[in-house]
Formats: C-alpha cells, sequence, structure tokens
C-alpha cells in the first residue's frame, strides 16, 4: 500500500488551503491565484465544491439582529408603517427574550420626553420590561386589568418596571381585566383610582401591546372565558385578541359586547393612538398579526424571522 496520500485527499487538503486563505486570512481570489498558479476561476470552483463538501461551514451570528431586508418586506406585505424582524435562536423563550430586548431597545431610543407610553401585557412584554435600561422623561399608563395569576407577567408588574426608568407618573389599574357583566366594568372604570388611567388614554402617543392567538390556541383570554363563551367566540371568527378587542381573520372586530365586560382601552381610544406597536413572534402566531393588521389597530410590529416567513411564504 502506497503512504503517498490520494489524489481526493490532496484535493481536500487543497480545498482546505484555498478556504483558509480566502476566509480567514483575508486574501483575493487574484491574490491567491498569483501565490498558487491556479486560475481564479478553478479556485472558485474550488471553494463552491470546499462549500458542498463541507470543508466549510459559514456561520453568521446574528442572533437578536434586525433583518432590515425582511423587515422591509413584511411591513409592506402587512400595509404596516414599520416592522423590526429579529433574527432569533433557541426555544420559545429564548425567542421572547431577544424579541423583548430589541423592543426595549426600541422603545428606548424612540420615545421622546413628555410622551404618554401605554401597556398592556405577556410573556414578551415581561422580557421587554426587564431589558429596559434608560427612557426619556415620560408618563407610564396600564391599558388594560390583569388576567394573569403570575404577577410577573401582569400589565401592573410591566408597568412598575417600566416607571423606575421613566421618571415620570405611573397610572396602574388595579382590576381584574374580565368581570361577570357591563354594569360591573362601569363600576370598576369609574372607581377613582382606576378612573385616572382611563381618564388618560387620549393621551396616549405609544402603545405596547401583545398578541393572543385563538387557532392555535396561544392566548390568555381564551383561557379565562368558560367553555361556552369561548366555543361561542370561535364559532364567530375570533381569530386574534390585542388588548382585550377580539377580531376575525378580516381585522372585523367581533362580539363588542363582550368588551363591555372588560376593564380596558375600547376599540376606537386604541385605534386614535398614534404609534400602535405589536411585540408577538413565533410562526403560529402569523394568523392573529395578520388580523390585527388588517384591523388597522397597530401601526408597527416586532417580532421574529419565524412569524415573518411564514406570513411572507403563506
Amino acid at each position: 500500500m502506497s503512504d503517498q496520500p490520494s489524489k481526493e485527499a490532496e484535493r481536500r487538503s487543497l480545498m482546505a488551503s484555498l478556504a483558509r486563505a480566502y476566509y480567514l486570512d483575508g486574501l483575493s481570489r487574484v491574490e491567491i491565484a498569483a501565490q498558487t498558479g491556479i486560475s481564479r476561476h478553478k479556485i472558485g470552483r474550488l471553494l463552491d465544491a470546499a462549500r458542498e463538501e463541507g470543508i466549510i461551514n459559514i456561520s453568521i451570528n446574528d442572533e437578536g439582529l434586525v433583518d432590515p431586508l425582511l423587515s422591509q418586506r413584511l411591513a409592506a406585505e402587512l400595509g404596516l408603517r414599520g416592522c423590526h424582524v429579529i433574527r432569533t435562536h433557541g426555544d420559545q423563550d429564548d425567542v421572547r427574550d431577544q424579541i423583548g430586548r430589541a423592543a426595549a431597545q426600541l422603545i428606548s431610543s424612540t420615545v421622546r420626553d413628555g410622551e404618554v407610553l401605554g401597556l398592556t401585557w405577556g410573556r414578551t412584554l415581561t422580557s421587554f420590561a426587564s431589558h429596559l435600561e434608560s427612557l426619556p422623561r415620560i408618563t407610564v399608563v396600564q391599558l388594560t386589568g390583569t388576567l394573569s395569576a403570575d404577577f410577573k407577567e401582569s400589565p401592573i408588574e410591566i408597568a412598575r418596571q417600566a416607571s423606575r426608568y421613566a421618571r415620570g407618573a405611573v397610572y396602574p389599574i388595579f382590576s381584574p381585566m374580565i368581570v361577570g357583566d357591563a354594569r360591573t366594568a362601569r363600576i370598576l372604570r369609574s372607581n377613582p383610582a382606576i378612573s385616572k388611567a382611563f381618564q388618560l388614554f387620549p393621551a396616549v402617543t405609544t402603545a405596547v401591546l401583545s398578541v393572543g392567538c385563538w387557532d392555535p390556541p396561544d392566548t390568555q383570554i381564551q383561557a379565562m372565558l368558560e367553555p361556552e363563551q369561548a366555543r361561542s367566540m370561535m364559532l364567530k371568527g375570533c381569530i386574534a385578541d390585542i388588548a382585550g378587542i377580539l377580531v376575525d381573520a378580516e381585522g372585523k372586530q367581533i362580539d363588542p359586547d363582550f368588551q363591555q365586560r372588560c376593564v380596558s382601552i375600547t376599540y376606537e381610544e386604541l385605534n386614535a393612538i398614534p404609534r400602535v406597536i405589536a411585540v408577538a413572534g413565533g410562526s403560529l402566531k402569523a394568523p392573529a398579526i395578520r388580523a390585527v393588521s388588517k384591523a388597522g389597530i397597530i401601526t408597527d410590529l416586532i417580532t421574529d424571522d419565524a412569524l415573518a416567513a411564514e406570513i411572507l411564504h403563506s
């Protein structure tokens, strides 16, 4: 048996050497050709073959970064003022954390002194609040009562965390979001401690909200309703909820009577806010994001590449 390397081994060694010179040493194909005597066209073919055969493995460390091209495409598809599509990696918790961090950076850098920031609830918004490091002097107002039994995910805690950096007043809503009837909701909304937040809704300049999806289910509202009530909403076509507002796949509000039982901002009040930013990720929420976009409720979206791809390719 010959001790000389096989021609295939020589070929692979050559491809590895060329790849090292091109990708790591930063030499151009012309420079490599001058050093080796191999034509730059053959160098190109060998580098292509090295990628195909796994000698070259290219990784891009884009975790948590905005993809501007994908963002532009998604904004055009949904008819939104702006989209910020984040390249995410990891499990669902990791994705929420990366989207939340991006939302915190965007809000911190774009809100201005004197603005009124409205907030709702959700796991991604919990991450958003935890990543805040600074805010101008603004007012923070809670836009809905609370749903979650987990205080960390409640709008009260999210508003509290944001107010730590805002250096302005904070207006919480110490109330459940959904109550048994419209009369009880009216009484709660008129409570002096709660009504201060409601009186501030017309002054909100930026709102940051989560989006619930009903099919497949990923929403706290659906889980809080009686099974028959939830089925009734589904039969009426409910596909998404945002700040307690239920919409179908075409973006039409369904069951407005339900909102009379909610201690939350109304559809009309939300529509009047100049900038409404939805924060949501995961391909399964694509139908819900389409729905709230068609409803004209949101102006901007912060999401991940998986949700963007699902919308653009569906």
